[in-house]
């Protein structure tokens, strides 16, 4: 069953349950207070004919003409006026047929009690005149309260069916609006492909569920894209970068052994081997760093200091770049620097960082390299700047592809991996790396990640 229509299904039992007992309500209190206000008028009556029957003074007239001129007789009234000394010798009286003993007790005991047998309503009264005491009970059939009921339990029926039509259909109107946007979240899935990984679901504003599902299922979308964008670049460019090393060795070694050759030669020959076997391997375990920084699933994400971060990708490219001098920039540190915190995995981080600040270094000519800390309202800002060769400005769009080095950079050792490598990473993190660079005047790079 579709959610919808359990949605639509739940809101009618609801609201049906809400009208059937409104319903009961109204009928059980009308049904309470006609009955009450019919007693109320056998009350009076049965006091008229009390006066009626038993005073002896001019009264006795005026309450029989005030009764039989201004009061309409009930369908089926009876009068039943007996001494209650003679009770005994009056239970031959048809009163004794209709109501039970109890009824005749409480009005004894208690002056007065009500019986209804029906819609037959009995009303008695214990009248006392000249030190005697009269039972006085007058009865009727409570036509009224029955075509009432009648037409009440009619009215309720109808408007109670009609309501639950229109609780019916507002409910599909109000599950087909509830679930508009869960059919437009499944109608923009359908589109996203393993080759559309890059379109992501319209972000609704506000911070409701389906606004939390859109942001998930968009954080979803750029872990996996990063992922297919790592295994793709694993793929396509492994083998290339791969090729030429072995190339070489390969080569090499069937120059060596093509004819018999001098110890120097081979010396040499197992000196280039050496060399690009070690180019071979750092290329290698760049490519598993870059593969590996597309996955989260092994990471250990804790919150990681700042402050201890740039200090220990400082000290990283130091033991690298030993002549290479990295300036602390103060003019922007964010009060209490040294408690900003971010939400991280450390080692993956300052690997992140030290590649940047290794590429400042690498490229600056031996200028220093400025580091700078920053924050704003739900973010910290790692700006690392040199005065370096810089990347031409039609070239920085590339900067972030596996093994791409701009076209200045050529006669400079290097694969090209640090900086994807880095971008990597950062994403995982839910951050953003900018470059801005010209040529000839160097590079800055801003590092953002939201804080814990």
């Amino acid at each position: 069953m579709k959610i919808q229509t359990k949605i639509t299904l739940l809101f009618t039992l609801l609201c049906t349950s809400i009208i059937a007992a409104l319903s009961f309500a109204v009928y059980f209190f009308t049904y309470q207070n006609a009955s009450q206000d019919f007693y109320i008028r056998l009350e009076l009556r049965a006091v008229i004919a009390a006066r009626a029957n038993l005073q002896q003074n001019g009264d006795t007239v005026a309450f029989k003409e005030v009764r039989e001129q201004h009061m309409q007789r009930l369908p089926n009234e009876r009068e039943y006026i007996i001494r209650t000394d003679t009770l005994k010798n009056g239970m031959k009286s048809q009163l004794f047929h209709e109501v039970p003993a109890d009824f005749i007790s409480s009005v004894i005991s208690q002056h007065k009690a009500s019986y209804r047998s029906n819609y037959d309503f009995y009303q008695g009264i214990l009248y006392s005149i000249d030190g005697k005491d009269y039972l006085i009970v007058v009865a009727a059939y409570n036509t009224f309260l029955k075509d009432f009921l009648y037409n009440l339990r009619h009215i309720l029926l109808i408007g109670s069916a009609l309501c639950i039509l229109v609780v019916l259909s507002v409910g599909l109107i109000f599950s087909r609006q509830t679930m508009a946007p869960v059919r437009l979240i499944a109608r923009q899935v359908q589109r996203i492909t393993a080759t559309s990984l890059h379109k992501r679901l319209t972000v609704k504003k506000g911070k409701d569920e389906i606004a939390v599902l859109t942001d998930t299922f968009n954080d979803l979308l750029s872990r996996l894209e990063t992922a297919f964008d790592t295994q793709n670049n694993f793929v396509s460019n492994a083998s290339h970068e791969l090729n030429t090393p072995l190339t070489a060795i390969i080569g090499e070694a069937d120059y060596a052994l093509a004819r018999q050759r001098s110890a120097e030669e081979y010396r040499q020959a197992l000196g280039i081997v050496v060399q690009q076997g070690e180019k071979l391997q750092h290329i290698t375990q760049s490519l598993v760093q870059l593969a590996r920084s597309g996955f989260t699933e092994s990471l250990v994400m804790q919150k990681v200091l700042v402050w201890e971060l740039l200090y220990n990708a400082k000290q990283h490219v130091h033991s690298v770049y030993s002549q290479c001098t990295i300036q602390l920039d103060a003019g922007l540190l964010p009060e209490h620097a040294e408690r900003l915190l971010v939400n991280g995995n450390q080692q993956l981080l300052e690997l992140a960082v030290s590649n940047v600040l290794m590429n400042a270094c690498k490229y600056s000519n031996s200028q220093p390299v400025a580091l700078a800390l920053a924050q704003s309202s739900n973010e910290v800002m790692i700006i690392i700047k040199d005065k370096g060769i810089g990347i031409p400005d039609d070239e920085l769009k590339y900067i972030f592809d596996p093994f791409f080095r701009a076209s200045n950079v050529r006669n400079i050792s290097g694969y090209g991996i640090g900086l994807p490598l880095t971008m990597n990473v950062v994403k995982l993190h839910k951050g953003a790396v900018e470059i801005h660079s010209h040529v000839g005047a160097g590079t800055e790079v801003i590092i953002r990640l939201p804080l814990a």
